[in-house]
């Protein structure tokens, strides 16, 4: 009986693993893709617009960065909380 729940584990597991790598892959293609887009629209610009435009590329992971901070702070805020609720309860 254990024998089979460790299987079945193990195969969620891999189901998860298949997934993953599945938006990995997808999210580098999207990239790419934007990427293009974006050097295309370089090429249609003028010189001023296209120096803003690679000053707001050139920014993006910061922004990016502050976005994921402000998603990971907000689930720790969750966790915590919760974490606090069942202590509450149980101890």
């Amino acid at each position: 009986m254990m024998e089979d729940h460790i299987a079945d584990l193990q195969a969620v597991t891999r189901e998860q693993l298949v997934i993953l790598e599945a938006r990995e892959k997808a999210a580098k293609l999207a990239e790419e893709c934007r990427l293009q887009e974006f050097q295309r629209a370089l090429e249609r610009m003028d010189p001023a617009e296209a120096e803003a435009a690679r000053r707001v590329e050139r920014e993006r992971p910061f922004h990016l960065q502050r976005r994921i901070a402000a998603r990971a702070a907000a689930l720790e805020d969750g966790w915590i909380r919760e974490r606090d609720r069942v202590r509450a309860t149980f101890v």
